[in-house]
């Protein structure tokens, strides 16, 4: 041990460039313990060397070759004590007091004492990230020991060459060098980027500077060149080396922006196995897991953030860590813990959240959602208000604010004339079924539909919303009670308006494009009949043929709510103003959903290209306004990332499918229909992976379906498992020939026999090339 009564004197090495702003608050910290304090100036043109002869610096001058390393050691061979402690202008010492005390306690092998570094970065909402990482600062002045590398020096290596080992400590500096407004960092960055092309040039295999560079470019935006530096470090880097987690790690975040979230996962978990207790890993592999819909393993690596925070051990201090601020991850774990439907787990950890910072938008919005499920609507609107308050730019939270108030006015409207109303008509009503029908302008096909239907309803409600064309007379001549409603771009409130005057027992509602197949009128009557109080409706299979852009043509089948118990308006109505739903107000009423055999033939979307673009550009309108009005709305989001699809707008139909995905609120046949829909965008896109997750998840919702099996298939195949794809496409086309119609779950696209065999031809060749 070092002899207690033996001064210890420490020489403080500083390397500085117009740091008049910096330095004084960085020399403030290190004066108590610095026997003497180097400064080496490299050009500056401000008042750093004022503010440096104020502390009694030793000032050096040194013309900058662009090479921190030279920089550094010109510093350290001017000290003249035995310890140096290497610190910038942007950095404080946290806790300088026990610097000598640590090195006081050393064995004399110990030739280096690990810092923690505490970089702080500044995030777009104003608050801040930080990144953990032990680094040399403090060591012997020995001849051998000097700095090695033109940028990100090191010195560890020179400390272990001669001889010497390292000793962790509780010593912390804190960084804020990212804490400049953007133009400084991004000029910094561009600083970094041009030594590290020097550096690689000599030595174009150092993982060390290539995983260095491959950071810089993450850090400029610039993700394609990002990705190939950090292919290229992971080629050379040392297998138990310091450098392979970090590349992982940020080779994570590359792939995660990209969207390539199978990597992401995958190297996350590579890193994982180097590092096992970390946080930075298990943050991607969280936001990853969220990103993809997997929310229980989100939160499993959420939860394991808050384990690795107080459990580090020397390696994970070696290589450094990313650390959330405390406030921002148990928003997180909320975040998962809502889209599992875990409410009173996912408003503790928004509670903590708050604890720690009461003015976090992130958790203050996640305990609004959790008051509005709850069905406290005051409160959360008071918390959204707040949350407004204090980040007036969010769109989303005023989004969310408008649905809330929108459901008090809801709360605190008692019409009680409309009840009475809704009592007389129920008990007036005489019909068993009857028909329900919204129409514009439909001659050309409304004659058809109702001739489906003939025989079967006692009653035909028509409501036209503005037809000038023979529309109103053949219904009419059909039969039919027609009514008029002033259209209002609504879809939902021209369809109640029609359930207004409906005096069956049970409604059945069709477009005129629509047709109920024959086979399925025969035991219709009877089945209503007999169906318990406890159905409030039943799904109906639509079966439809979509005309793409493209020219091609899909046979989609899925299952819908058409029939339904009239309980009376507005017990029961129609809601959305686009894909409209009955659903939830028959939920509402406690009462279930049951499946029929039921089929309606739907021709809408076997038109002309240019008939389809309209319909197209109309929808997508109307489902604009859906989502700013109900930005919950999971439906909504579903159906806008469906029409974007048929846009050919690809990137953006797929975030707006995620997030539907994200709220945790689509039924069954929507979630599978959505997560097929994913499976196809992966595939598309060579995320085979993830097309496989997303194929389970479809066949998890719907585990007969014909077309997520195939897309599983495809996915096997693509991923070099051809027996796992034969036996995929075997099963998919036992499926085609049962031809036993839509699974109870209400979803699947149809597949020609002919592509599935010539898919299970092409997986047969590959096995024989084998």
């Amino acid at each position: 041990m070092i002899e207690k009564n033996k001064r210890i004197k420490i020489s403080v090495c500083i390397i500085a460039k117009n740091e008049e702003k910096m330095l004084a608050d960085c020399l403030e910290s290190v004066k108590d313990i610095a026997d003497e304090i180097i400064l080496v100036d490299t050009g500056s043109t401000d008042n750093t060397i004022e503010v440096a002869s104020r502390y009694n610096c030793r000032i050096f001058y040194y013309e900058w070759n662009n090479d921190f390393s030279e920089a550094r050691n010109f510093a350290i061979d001017k000290a003249q004590y035995e310890y140096i402690l290497s610190i910038d202008a942007d950095e404080r010492f946290e806790n300088p007091d026990l610097v000598k005390m640590e090195i006081a306690k050393s064995s004399a092998n110990i030739g280096g004492w690990l810092i923690e570094v505490v970089s702080y970065a500044r995030r777009e909402d104003g608050s801040t990230d930080n990144y953990n990482s032990n680094l040399l600062r403090l060591f012997r002045n020995h001849p051998t020991i000097r700095f090695s590398g033109i940028i990100h020096e090191q010195v560890i290596n020179s400390i272990l060459d001669s001889g010497y080992k390292l000793r962790n400590t509780e010593l912390r500096i804190i960084h804020l060098g990212y804490t400049h407004d953007i133009n400084a960092i991004n000029k910094k960055q561009h600083r970094n980027l041009e030594l590290l092309n020097m550096a690689l040039i000599s030595k174009p295999k150092d993982a060390y500077n290539l995983y260095q560079r491959s950071k810089t470019y993450l850090a400029l935006g610039n993700l394609e060149l990002a990705e190939k530096d950090l292919c290229e470090a992971l080629k050379y880097t040392e297998p138990k080396g310091t450098v392979k987690p970090q590349a992982l790690n940020f080779g994570a975040v590359i792939a995660y922006r990209q969207k390539k979230y199978d990597i992401a996962i995958e190297r996350a978990f590579e890193s994982l196995k180097i590092i096992p207790v970390q946080s930075f890993a298990n943050f991607i592999l969280g936001d990853t897991f969220f990103e993809v819909g997997d929310n229980v393993r989100a939160l499993q690596h959420y939860k394991a953030m808050l384990l690795a925070k107080n459990n580090q051990d020397i390696a994970t201090k070696l290589v450094g860590d990313y650390n959330l601020p405390d406030q921002h991850l148990f928003f997180r774990l909320g975040r998962s813990a809502v889209a599992l439907k875990k409410y009173k787990e996912a408003k503790r950890y928004f509670d903590t959240g708050l604890a720690i910072d009461k003015n976090d938008v992130g958790c203050l919005v996640g305990m609004s959602n959790i008051e509005f499920v709850s069905k406290n609507f005051d409160k959360a609107k008071e918390l959204l208000e707040k949350a407004h308050l204090i980040a007036p730019d969010r769109e989303d939270t005023l989004r969310f604010l408008a649905q809330v108030k929108k459901q008090i006015r809801k709360e605190k409207t008692v019409d009680h004339l409309g009840i009475n109303a809704i009592k007389e008509e129920v008990g007036r009503k005489h019909s068993f079924l009857s028909l329900s029908m919204i129409v514009k302008n439909e001659e050309q096909m409304l004659e058809g539909c109702l001739e489906s239907v003939k025989g079967i309803v006692d009653e035909i409600v028509i409501v036209d919303t503005g037809s000038d064309d023979a529309t109103i007379e053949i219904a009419k001549r059909m039969g039919a009670k027609v009514y008029h409603y002033t259209w209002s771009d609504d879809f939902s409130a021209a369809r109640n308006e029609s359930l207004r005057h409906c005096s069956g027992q049970w409604i059945l509602y069709l477009d005129a494009d629509e047709r109920l197949e024959q086979s399925s009128t025969e035991n219709l009557i009877e089945m209503l009949r007999q169906t318990p109080d406890s159905i409030g409706g039943y799904y109906v299979t639509i079966e439809s043929s979509h005309l793409q852009l493209t020219g091609d043509t899909e046979v989609h089948r899925g299952g819908y709510p058409r029939l339904f118990r009239n309980y009376g308006y507005p017990s029961i109505k129609f809601i959305g103003n686009i894909h409209e739903q009955i659903s939830p107000s028959i939920i509402d009423i406690k009462k279930t959903i049951d499946f029929s055999n039921i089929i309606i033939k739907h021709l809408g979307y076997d038109m002309s290209r240019e008939a389809m673009e309209k319909k197209i550009k109309r929808n997508y309108s109307m489902l604009l306004k859906q989502v700013k009005d109900e930005p919950l709305d999971a439906y909504a989001w579903y159906q806008l990332g469906q029409t974007l699809a048929q846009m050919q707008l690809f990137k953006e139909a797929e975030s707006a499918i995620r997030f539907s995905v994200e709220t945790g609120n689509l039924s069954d046949s929507v979630y599978a229909s959505a997560a097929a829909t994913l499976s196809q965008m992966s595939g598309n896109q060579k995320n085979f992976k993830e097309a496989m997750m997303w194929a389970e998840k479809s066949l998890e919702k719907a585990p007969n379906q014909l077309y997520a099996m195939s897309l599983r298939a495809y996915s096997y195949f693509y991923l070099g498992d051809y027996e796992m794809a034969e036996k995929d496409f075997l099963e998919a086309l036992r499926r085609k020939k049962a031809n036993k119609g839509v699974p109870r779950s209400g979803f699947d696209i149809d597949i020609t026999e002919s592509s599935l065999l010539n898919a299970l031809n092409l997986v047969r060749q590959k096995k024989l090339m084998k």
